[in-house]
């Protein structure tokens, strides 16, 4: 049996238009849809911006990926930026094998990606 994906928001930014996700766990198709769904709950309208915090990930599929992109998509239309943070090798050899890296800003933490996001008044 895996562990299935948890999302948790692991700290808050002070600032409205950021959320901030941490993934755990194992995401396949097995679990998907319930990840689908908690990131309906947190990730709010106002959220112009996502950081990924991947460091408990411990394993994706495709199914991980498509969601990923997605996101990328959905924050793309918000004219906002997603950033992926604290990728473990596992996670971060799919990115590089898919070639998703060159897709996204990628950074060591959760805080370093938080300081590289654009500040409210500015454009992205």
């Amino acid at each position: 049996m895996t562990d299935p994906v948890r999302v948790t928001r692991p700290l808050a930014t002070g600032r409205d238009d950021v959320c901030v996700l941490a993934w755990a766990g194992q995401l396949d198709h097995s679990n998907a849809q319930r990840l689908r769904g908690d990131l309906q709950r947190f990730l709010l309208p106002e959220h112009s911006h996502l950081v990924l915090d991947l460091a408990g990930l411990s394993f994706a599929d495709s199914t991980g990926v498509r969601i990923i992109l997605a996101l990328r998509r959905e924050i793309l239309q918000r004219d906002g930026v997603i950033a992926l943070a604290a990728l473990n090798d596992r996670v971060s050899r799919l990115l590089e094998i898919t070639g998703l890296t060159q897709a996204f800003a990628v950074h060591p933490s959760t805080e370093q990606a938080l300081s590289a996001l654009p500040q409210p008044h500015q454009s992205v």
